[in-house]
Formats: C-alpha cells, structure tokens, sequence
C-alpha cells in the first residue's frame, strides 16, 4: 500500500535512507551535481525543520520519493525552493506530478506567491512536469531556473490539504500495524 504523506522531523533518517538509495544520475540530477553520501547524511541532520516541509511517498512503510519544499521568509518574501527525487523503481508513475501538486498546494496555502527550483537541461522529466504546472523556464549554462507562479489559497486548497493530511496520519498509523501486531 502507497501513501503520501508530511514526514515528521523523526522521520530524517528515513529521508537520509531514500536519498542515498538514488542510483548516481538521479542523485545527480537531484543535487544538480555529484554529491557523497556524507554530504547527503549531514544535510538530512541540518534541515530546518521550521523552514522545511517534506512530503514524501510511502511505499509498504518505506520512502520511495520526497519533495523538499523550503521557505525562508526573510531571504525569499512569498517565495519557495522546492526539490523532487523519486527512486527509479517509481519513476512513470505519476508520482513526481503528485508530489509536486501537492506541495504547491501547501506551497499556496502558507501564502507563497512563486515556487522555484534549479534542474539540469538535459532533465527532460522536470523540465516537463514544470510544463505541466505552469513553469517558466530560464536557462543558465547547463541548468534551467524554473518559476512556477501559485494562486492565492481558497477555503478548497486549505480543507484539501487538511483532508489529505488526515489521510496521511491514517495510512501511517496502518503502515506500522502490522509490527505492533507481531509485537504483541
């Protein structure tokens, strides 16, 4: 069973876990460069978990693909940074496109105006699913800086995404079922 769900600042390693399972293009095409798992460890022990959402699918209680969406008000007034990996096993399934929707949403209901996000030209799956959500793209030597414009949050976008994290407790709640039934 699959779900999408907020991970919880306990859930890091988890995060730390799906990260370093990437094969090397997709590390590379997440980070825009080569990056050692050391770096990966230290940036999953550094995030702020105040500035930081991370959405994540679940697949049979392991992360499978993660969206980082981060904010920073000072430095970025209405704005976001948002990173999407998703592991090759779940790649063509429409996972990315659920992910990132669901993070401009929440992107949108915390009343950010512009999600950004960096991708290397040869990325044709990000450079597309940013097509399909409005992106405008700018390239920069070999990457593109993409812009994806948000609408302002509604009474529909904020009870979706409650509704949606409701669902996520639930699906997290079955998830660990089955090893507190062992347990018991």
């Amino acid at each position: 069973m699959s779900a999408i769900r907020k991970l919880l600042p306990a859930e890091r390693g988890q995060y730390r876990a799906h990260l370093l399972r990437l094969d090397k293009a997709d590390r590379y095409a997440r980070f825009t460069g080569t990056v050692s798992d050391a770096v990966i460890a230290q940036r999953c022990e550094s995030l702020d978990w105040t500035r930081t959402t991370l959405l994540g699918l679940f697949d049979r209680g392991t992360l499978r693909g993660a969206v980082e969406l981060c904010f920073d008000r000072l430095l970025w007034p209405g704005a976001a940074e948002l990173a999407i990996s998703v592991e090759k096993g779940f790649q063509g399934r429409g996972v990315g496109s659920t992910l990132v929707r669901r993070s401009l949403s929440i992107a949108a209901n915390r009343g950010i105006r512009q999600v950004h996000l960096m991708c290397l030209s040869d990325n044709t799956r990000m450079r597309a699913l940013s097509r399909r959500f409005g992106g405008t793209m700018e390239r920069d030597g070999g990457e593109f800086a993409i812009t994806i414009d948000l609408p302002r949050p509604s009474q529909f976008s904020l009870a979706l995404e409650a509704f949606e994290d409701g669902a996520g407790a639930v699906n997290a709640v079955l998830d660990g079922l089955p090893a507190l039934l062992k347990a018991a």
